[in-house]
């Protein structure tokens, strides 16, 4: 044992040991990568500190860079988990973040979008706002990784500084930020009716409002549609199932088509075989421990085709729902290069994983375990997600847009206005022109590059993996 883990107190090793156990068996299951990163497996040891070892170990090109950029082990599994959910503690907004200066030296938070109901909207914040200040200090590009972490999204309150001079105060809460942000029907100047739909984050509980949404779209006989996924990264494979079933030709639906697949590990696809997923339109799941029932029957516009707004920021499930739909109709991109999220992953906490194997430990170790990975868990690539035809449309860095479009939150039109930048750029497609529409110029703010999206970008998931076989590491 190396001299670091002799340094270490009695309930510090017996953690690190229960938490590696955990993430190791876990990784060596489940893990897409597994037989590439079959050497760093056999190495792990139980003394090592577990979150910088889950990293280590991810899948690296030659370089070192990871090629795995998503799997992640974490002591605050529950932050992780409501982040998923949509049930969190949170200002209610979302926002990008900038340079505020040609130096490059200050950074500004830039509202993208704020939440029905959030302190952010009732301190008055709307779309387009810059924060340049959060309790009293201006954000820098040393300090602002720290500033935006432990203030503006430390769940508490702040007080936030902005560009046209107010000073706005808001408190964190917890509240469900309901996905389902805006829904609308516009009519175009040769009076086809355009549905939009501002989505941010596939929860399982927004399954329902979405159906509603649909429903409406139906009812009012809209004759195209424009999905905005600008923000939003990731969520429930269910949910993205739901959306799609609502989204594809109804021919395909009815004949329950092949929606996707997903690509294992070479011992998990011989466990599992192949695992695919048709479209159809009724979903049985549970969420928030209740059984829901979801029909999409008679919500489904039929659409030939679908307009998506998309960015960096559109990841995971975005992208597959992009990648599935693409074979049976015609997907038109507009916006930026998304995020290049190609796996699925799923959501393992480390209690749960101890009573599932219970059976298999030495008498009374499950009652000592779960004493030290109380709130640790795991969020792990199983899958890459590919169309029917095994296709992975954003594998390995990203969809490339059919029509180039920046957006830009500073335009002074909010989200569902038809002279937003973006949506006026899809309803001029609509439209049958190709030139530029006549809105604003693109903001003169450079983003902040590398700078992580505030609502979590790239999780897409499953709900609840069996445990897989124990097998324990040489502790």
């Amino acid at each position: 044992m190396p001299e670091e883990w002799r340094r270490l107190d009695k309930d510090t090793r017996m953690q690190r040991q229960y938490v590696n156990m955990f993430a190791w068996n876990t990784m060596n299951t489940y893990y897409l990568w597994r037989d590439e990163v079959a050497p760093a497996l056999e190495k792990w040891e139980n003394w090592e500190e577990p979150v910088q070892k889950v990293a280590d170990v991810r899948y690296k090109d030659a370089a070192g860079k990871d090629i795995d950029r998503w799997t992640m082990l974490t002591d605050d599994f529950s932050s992780l988990q409501g982040g998923v959910s949509g049930h969190t503690r949170t200002l209610g907004m979302d926002f990008q973040l900038y340079y505020a200066d040609k130096a490059q030296t200050r950074v500004c938070a830039v509202v993208t979008c704020t939440f029905a109901g959030s302190p952010a909207e009732t301190a008055g914040l709307r779309r387009g706002d810059v924060i340049l200040t959060l309790d009293g200090q201006a954000m820098t590009a040393d300090n602002y990784q720290a500033l935006v972490r432990d203030v503006l999204l430390g769940g508490g309150t702040v007080k936030m500084g902005l560009k046209d001079g107010r000073s706005v105060t808001a408190t964190a809460v917890d509240m469900y930020e309901n996905p389902v942000h805006t829904v609308r029907i516009l009519e175009n100047e040769s009076g086809r009716k355009v549905g939009y739909l501002h989505y941010t984050s596939f929860t399982l509980d927004s399954c329902e409002e979405l159906v509603e949404a649909f429903r409406e779209f139906t009812q009012e006989g809209i004759d195209d549609l424009v999905l905005d996924l600008r923000y939003n990264g990731g969520g429930y494979v269910m949910t993205e199932n739901v959306l799609a079933s609502l989204l594809a030709p109804v021919k395909e639906v009815e004949a329950k088509s092949i929606l996707s697949r997903e690509i294992y590990n070479a011992n998990l696809t011989e466990e599992l075989g192949a695992d695919t997923t048709f479209f159809q339109t009724g979903f049985l799941f549970r969420s928030g421990g209740k059984l829901q029932v979801v029909s999409t029957e008679g919500a489904n516009p039929d659409l030939p085709r679908l307009y998506v707004l998309v960015t960096g920021a559109s990841a995971s499930a975005s992208e597959s729902l992009v990648c599935s739909l693409k074979p049976y109709m015609d997907v038109i991109l507009l916006g930026s290069r998304t995020s290049g999220k190609y796996c699925a992953g799923f959501l393992m906490d480390a209690p749960s994983w101890y009573k599932e194997v219970k059976d298999a430990l030495e008498e009374g170790e499950y009652d000592v375990a779960k004493t030290y990975v109380e709130n640790w868990g795991i969020y792990v690539m199983y899958a890459r997600y590919a169309d029917c035809n095994g296709v992975t449309l954003s594998m390995p860095d990203g969809i490339v847009p059919d029509y180039e479009v920046e957006d830009n939150p500073l335009d002074g039109y909010p989200l569902g206005d038809p002279r937003e930048t973006m949506l006026a750029a899809a309803l001029e497609r609509i439209n049958g022109r190709t030139r530029a529409p006549e809105t604003a110029p693109a903001p003169s703010l450079t983003p902040v590059p590398g700078a992580a999206h505030p609502r979590g970008t790239g999780l897409f998931v499953h709900q609840s993996p069996s445990p897989g076989t124990l097998i324990r590491p040489s502790f």
